[in-house]
């Protein structure tokens, strides 16, 4: 009988170790693949952040190079300074559809306004505009304008203005310019 009790230790022995190793080995295996989604998981978010910065980055260049953002300002830009005794006061309702009320109301001013009787001429000589966005709902733009203005038939010297606008998009591809703000006026100089 000793013999058959040391033959049961002896295999209980090997099926113990037999077990042991087998859970030892799984549990590495699963520690392993632990490991492994953990790393798959950084790569994930890192990926979807490049992701997430190249449609930022598409949606920004998108948004700057579109000529229609640049058409609205510079057809703002005309209907703003682009003026004689003929359209001076009906010039501010071709002006209404760019710009909101607050701007519309801060351009026209209070109160009536009236043609003066002198013959008077602005026109618009030279227009840039550099634009920019962080946010793709804003639109910042920096417009530089050279005009020319005569009364009664004499020019004057050009005039450079430089403005600040700011357009926001209420509806799909229709935006409106919601702030205005003159920057300074120039006058050129020359070393020659």
């Amino acid at each position: 009988m000793p013999k058959k009790i040391m033959g049961v230790l002896i295999t209980s022995l090997v099926v113990n170790l037999i077990l042991i190793v087998a859970i030892t080995g799984g549990a590495i295996t699963i520690n392993d693949k632990n490991v492994q989604l953990k790393t798959l998981a950084t790569q994930n978010e890192g990926l979807n952040q490049k992701v997430t910065q190249y449609d930022a980055f598409n949606k920004t260049d998108t948004l700057l190079n579109t000529e229609k953002i640049k058409n609205n300002i510079s057809e703002f830009v005309a209907a703003e300074f682009n003026y004689t005794n003929n359209n001076y006061i009906s010039r501010f309702e071709v002006i209404k559809k760019y710009v909101t009320e607050d701007v519309y109301n801060a351009l026209k001013g209070p109160g009536d306004i009236t043609t003066p009787t002198t013959n008077f001429k602005n026109e618009v000589k030279n227009l840039d505009i550099y634009i920019t966005t962080n946010d793709y709902k804003t639109i910042k733009a920096l417009v530089n304008t050279t005009t020319l203005y005569s009364i009664g038939g004499v020019g004057n010297k050009p005039i450079n203005q430089i403005y600040e606008l700011e357009l926001k998009e209420p509806a799909k591809d229709q935006w409106i310019i919601t702030k205005y703000t003159l920057m300074g006026n120039f006058a050129p100089y020359s070393t020659n």
